[in-house]
């Protein structure tokens, strides 16, 4: 039952932490970014726990924490480029 919540909590954490402390310390935070950190977050923790040598070193929050942040990261980097039809002639 305590592995069951601590997957639980892992997903969770994993999905919606980093975006929640992104969006509210990065003014840069782009839907792109944002939904990328989410995916990945959840693929992460997914992954990570049903690969036995991996899951028995490190719980699997950490790792998917930092990948999330990461994508969270270069997806709102690509997200906030501008297309050359946008950009304003004065």
């Amino acid at each position: 039952m305590l592995s069951v919540v601590s997957y639980a909590w892992a997903g969770l954490g994993a999905t919606f932490g980093p975006l929640l402390l992104f969006s509210l310390f990065w003014r840069r935070t782009h839907f792109v970014g944002a939904l990328a950190g989410m995916i990945v977050g959840a693929a992460t923790v997914f992954v990570w726990a049903n690969i036995p040598p991996l899951h028995q070193t490190i719980y699997e929050l950490l790792p998917a924490f930092a990948i999330s942040s990461l994508a969270i990261w270069l997806g709102s980097l690509v997200g906030n480029q501008r297309h050359p039809s946008q950009t304003t002639e004065e």
